[in-house]
Order: C-alpha cells, then structure tokens, then sequence
C-alpha cells in the first residue's frame, strides 16, 4: 500500500506601506549629509600628522676654549610644507563633493630643551613656546659654558610637540681641538731680488712658488700678466704643473722687455693661481711682483760755437758748448771739464739737466796760436744708477793773421798803387811824347 502526500506552499508578496519607503528616502538624505573624517595631509597627499625637526645648528664661537661661554642656536622646522584639515558636506547627484573647507595645521611646540653631556648649559629650558606653520622655521638659542677638559662633545636637542612624535638631536661642541680645521694646501710666491732697470733694456724676473701647506697642492695652473704696455712678456705666459708636495717648490723664470715710455717705479706684473684641493675644491689667488724701474740719464754733446765766430790769437773769446740729456731720467751735478792748448778758464758748472732737454757750458778762454787747434771736453753727471763720465773731442779754428800782417797788407796795397801811378804818368805819357 503506497501513501502520497503533496503540500503546496504560496508566498504571497510582501506589501510595504508608502510611509515606510518615505522614510528610509529622508534616512538616506540624512546619512549623506554627515560630515567626512578630518584628515591632515601634505603635498605628496600623507596623512602623517606633521612634527618639527632640526634643519641647522650654530656654535658660536666656532671652538671654545675651556671653561668659555658661548651660545648655541638651532633651527626648528615644521615637517609640513602646507599642511591643512579638509572638511567635506554633502554630495552631489553625481557623487562630487557639495562643499570644501581647507584649514592650515600647525604645530605646537611644548618643550625644547638641551642635554649637555659634558657641556654645561646655562639656559633653562623653553616651554610652551608655542605654534609653528607649516613649512615654517624659528631658531632657539642657548648659553652653553665649555667644560675645563679639551675635547669633542655631543649635547642633545630634545623637542617635545603636542599630539606629535617627539625629536632627539646630537649636536657638535668643539672644546680647543684642532679636529674641525681643513688640512689645506697654501702656496706661496717669493721673488728674487731685481735691481734698477731703466727703461728700454731688457730683465729676467726669478721666481719661486712653494706649497707651505699641510696637503698636497694638485693641477696648478699660472697665468702671467703685465698690466703695463710697454712692458711686454716674451717668455711663456703659461705654466701647468701636476702638482707640489708640502714643503715642495719649484722655479720659473720670466723675461721681459721694456721701452724708453716704460713708467717709472714699481711696474706691476700678476700672476693669477687656481689649484685643486685634495677633496677636489678650486682654489685661486693672485699675486702680484713688481719690476723696479728706474730712469737714467744719457749725456751728449749736441753742439760748440765760438764767440766770434773766427777767434783771433791772444784775444779772449767765448767757447759755447751745449750738453743734451736724451735718456729718461734727469742729470744732476752735471759739470764740463776742458782739457786743451788754451787759457782761461777750463770748468764749467752746468747743475741739473732734465731728460729731453740740453743746457750750455760756457768757457772764457784764449788761444796762444793761430791755426786748428784740438780740444777735449770730459762731462761728468750723477743719476740713480750712479757716476757717469763722457769724453769728446773738437777742434777750434782760430785766423792766421794778426794786426801787424794787416797793416803790412795796408802798406803792400799802398806801393802797388803808387807804383802803378808812377808808371802810368811818366813812362806810358813819355812814350806816348816820343812818338
């Protein structure tokens, strides 16, 4: 016997009151427009909140000697660049946001203190010293005293920020140690020394470049340069050398030529110097060397003039002589000396001869004869490179003939006309007669 039993089960659908749709809609509405979190971000979008770190820091002095008071500064600075609160309201149909509110966060600094480790500090501790921007700095300085013992000491920056991570910072205390100065190399430039030179002649300039450093000197390079025209380098202009030890030196040596507008003085000559340091860094200097010039005097004779201009024998006539200086320094104690078959006076006191200018020598004297007779003048001048002394030679013409040779003349010139009177009366006349 087989029993079946079938049971058919309806679901009818569920009927919602209108009222109830109307107010799951407002639920809805309202939820929306609950406010978003607050969030704090910065330009790359983190929302870390923003704390304060150590950018820089000043001992000053730089290196204290013990039991020395000095202050040491640091640099707080905020870690946002432009942090801000964004507060968003309400969306759009679209889902864009209704609203938009940004607000800067700031950082408020409650502590800032210094451990000393070894250094005293004489500054208590700032509390509460308030807000800081974003992006923001403020330095914060204290009175450190340096202890009795030389060393290296490393006090502690402590800040403490509300609602932030707190910073601990080391920083760097030199106690009279010679650790923070560079080993550098220094070169030097010595010149050997030159004497007078006047202008127009030609000179040698020594000089020496030591690396009186403590490192070694790499990739040297000179360059000369004279800043005067008519100083002119004939030697190279250029030097290289690898490089120079501490204690190493070397030598080159500069020619130069100069002309008669050469100024006077210390002529300046520069060398300009760049090298490597051992950590790579240029360095440069100029140096300058100087070429002492002189001027110098240079003495002839420009001319020799009697007065008259043909001398008679016996008689006392006047011997003009014109001394020229054509160098390029003035004369001083200038003085003529004649030395000859004459009488009178034999030196003449001239003094002082500027450069391009002359000045005469004049002489009183007599000739005890007629004829060409010789004559040598000795010049002698001072300048700034000492004594100098000239010679010349001349001759002086002085007429062949004296009164009595004159009045013989007279007396000749006298008979011949007589004598050609008598002539011409008597004996041409006669024969004229005779006829």
């Amino acid at each position: 016997m087989k029993y079946s039993c079938k049971e058919e089960i309806e679901i009818q659908p569920t009927k919602i009151k209108p009222g109830i749709i109307v107010g799951l809609i407002i639920f809805a509405a309202l939820m929306h427009m609950t406010a978003i979190p607050v969030m704090a971000m910065d330009n790359a979008g983190n929302t870390d909140n923003p704390t304060v770190i150590v950018t820089d820091y000043k001992v000053t002095p730089s290196v204290l000697l013990p039991g020395d008071k000095g202050t040491l500064t640091i640099t707080l600075k905020n870690t946002a660049q432009s942090a801000s609160v964004r507060e968003n309201s309400g969306i759009t149909l679209d889902g864009a946001f209704a609203t938009t509110k940004s607000t800067d966060i700031n950082v408020y600094i409650e502590r800032v203190r210094l451990e000393g480790n070894g250094i005293r500090v004489l500054t208590d501790s700032f509390d509460r010293l308030g807000s800081l921007g974003p992006g923001q700095s403020i330095p914060v300085t204290f009175v450190i005293q340096a202890p009795e013992k030389d060393g290296i000491y490393f006090p502690e920056v402590m800040i403490d920020v509300k609602d932030g991570r707190s910073t601990r910072y080391p920083v760097t205390v030199n106690v009279n140690t010679d650790i923070s100065t560079q080993k550098k190399p220094s070169l030097t430039v010595n010149q050997s020394p030159l004497y007078r030179i006047a202008p127009g002649e030609d000179c040698n300039a020594d000089i020496t470049i030591t690396n009186s450093g403590l490192t070694r000197a790499s990739d040297i390079s000179i360059l000369v340069n004279s800043s005067t025209k008519s100083l002119v380098l004939t030697s190279p202009g250029r030097y290289y050398m690898d490089h120079l030890n501490p204690g190493e030196m070397t030598n080159i040596s500069l020619h130069l030529i100069t002309d008669k507008n050469t100024p006077l003085g210390i002529d300046p000559v520069t060398l300009s110097i760049t090298y490597l340091n051992p950590d790579g860094s240029s360095e440069k200097q100029t140096e300058i060397i100087g070429i002492p010039m002189k001027g110098k005097a240079d003495m002839a004779v420009k001319s020799f003039s009697t007065d008259p201009a043909i001398p008679s024998p016996g008689n006392v006539f006047k011997l003009i002589i014109r001394v020229e200086n054509t160098g390029t320094d003035q004369a001083t104690s200038v003085k003529a000396n004649l030395n000859g078959q004459f009488e009178g006076t034999d030196t003449a006191f001239i003094g002082s001869i500027d450069k391009k200018s002359d000045a005469p020598a004049i002489f009183y004297i007599q000739s005890p004869r007629a004829g060409v007779i010789p004559a040598n003048l000795t010049i002698t001048y001072s300048d700034d490179f000492g004594n100098h002394t000239i010679s010349e030679e001349a001759t002086i013409t002085t007429s062949t003939s004296s009164g009595i040779f004159i009045v013989g003349g007279i007396i000749l010139v006298v008979i011949l006309i007589s004598g050609f009177g008598y002539w011409f009366l008597r004996v041409r006349q006669g024969k004229r007669n005779g006829e």
